[in-house]
């Protein structure tokens, strides 16, 4: 099956009630938990309340949603043949291939006949008495089973925007987890996107340039780093074949699962010429090499934290070239990271331009009274990022990633009320700004 075919019946699925195994979610680690049951021929089903698989590849098709970890490193390495057939074409592949691998996979190895979907589960608890979960389905049914693996994922559950009059905005809205399977028309729009997490960071890095004016109204910056994404052609495909036990090999040694090892030196130990030849070095290549490749202390070491975090903010300066904005696109609250870092393409170039503007709501709070026209800022389509702030830590003053989500509303009124910024996420149904 390929992206945008209807997935097949599930009635020989829920025809049945008990199960050896259930699996609950049919992303990445829920289609490689039914092919090991399956494997070993236990009795088991996969449950999912979206209308097919892929999880968060399903759901999330917002503009510019992609890997972060390199492609053939995100791949199932339970299949030799698999690896051998499958070609990725991107060094950091986009959503739609993404999910045409997942389906893919799920096809080859004739594993949709074990899926359920438009089935969510709305409870789960254990029969102490009967020695089995009994499971109850949205649909009405209860299951049951020995054994239930969750594999719901972290980004299975959006946030969205609590905010004082959204029920009046009169334009279509999108939260990213649920954005529309059809394209959506954003060309010549006046789009505001508001805050900057990593979702966001990769929206704004893809729409900057396809938009008629882009606002991003933002919260508090988050740090990030160049992705640095390229194809991949036959040739280095081919190389990576024959490389795969090494990089698996790589993955399972390093700290995160990546193919990114520390480097072995100690911070200290190097000089601070040596220091700032590897950083331009890791700036310059592909993915996390910036934040895994490094040296150790910068994850324990306040000092050498500050040293680096002051490395990127220079970059960051280079890259943006009203000074002002540079500024207030520098994390000031801990050190680069501290937290996952969001990878980017063309995010800091995107505020060069004379369509975008960034908007501090430390200094212009969104607020929900109207206000008079010389403060109102006018847009026709609204994206909007919610944010949940991290846990404060005694950490150097510099940034953080923080979870983030975005809503594009379209075609919107620009006579409606703007929106108060709520005091756990920064979101906004909002035309004016006080």
């Amino acid at each position: 099956m390929t992206e945008g075919t209807k997935a097949p019946s599930d009635k020989a699925c829920s025809d049945k009630s008990h199960y050896e195994v259930i699996v609950i979610g049919a992303g990445v680690a829920g289609i490689y938990q039914i092919k090991r049951l399956a494997d070993l021929g236990v009795d088991a089903t996969v449950l999912d309340g979206a209308p097919d698989l892929g999880g968060t590849w399903y759901r999330n098709r917002y503009p510019g949603a992609r890997f972060d970890s390199e492609s053939y490193t995100y791949g199932y390495s339970f299949s030799r043949e698999l690896l051998n057939e499958w070609h990725w074409k991107e060094r950091f592949s986009g959503q739609p291939e993404n999910l045409r691998y997942l389906n893919y996979v799920t096809d080859k190895f004739d594993l949709r006949k074990y899926m359920q979907f438009n089935a969510k589960v709305e409870a789960a608890q254990f029969d102490e008495a009967g020695h089995l979960w009994r499971l109850r389905i949205d649909d009405g049914r209860e299951l049951t089973c020995r054994f239930v693996i969750l594999a719901v994922g972290l980004l299975s559950i959006p946030t969205p925007p609590r905010l004082e009059g959204m029920d009046s905005f009169k334009g279509r809205s999108f939260h990213t987890f649920y954005w529309p399977h059809e394209p959506v028309e954003m060309a010549g729009k006046k789009v505001a996107i508001i805050g900057t997490g990593a979702t966001a960071i990769q929206i704004i890095g893809e729409i900057a340039d396809k938009v008629g004016e882009l606002t991003v109204f933002q919260r508090r910056p988050n740090w990030a780093a160049p992705l640095n994404n390229s194809p991949i052609s036959d040739q280095e495909m081919a190389d990576i074949r024959s490389r795969y036990d090494d990089i698996f090999a790589a993955c399972s040694r390093s700290p995160g699962g990546f193919e990114h090892e520390p480097d072995r030196r100690g911070f200290y130990e190097a000089t601070r010429e040596e220091r700032l030849a590897l950083w331009d070095k890791l700036y310059g290549e592909p993915g996390f090499g910036i934040w895994l490749s490094n040296f150790r202390e910068i994850f324990t070491d306040e000092a050498a934290n500050a040293e680096f975090s002051a490395y990127i903010a220079d970059r960051i300066r280079k890259r943006v070239k009203d000074p002002v904005t540079a500024e207030k696109l520098i994390p000031r609250d801990h050190g680069f990271g501290v937290q996952r870092v969001p990878l980017e393409t063309g995010y800091f170039e995107a505020y060069n331009r004379d369509n975008v503007h960034l908007v501090d709501i430390s200094e212009t709070p969104l607020d929900a009274s109207p206000r008079p026209a010389c403060e109102r800022r006018r847009v026709t389509t609204i994206s909007t990022s919610s944010s949940i702030p991290p846990a404060s830590m005694p950490l150097p003053a510099r940034s953080t990633t923080s979870t983030s989500a975005a809503l594009v509303v379209k075609n919107c009124s620009t006579n409606g009320a703007t929106a108060r910024r709520p005091s756990s996420a920064c979101s906004c149904t909002a035309f004016q700004i006080c």
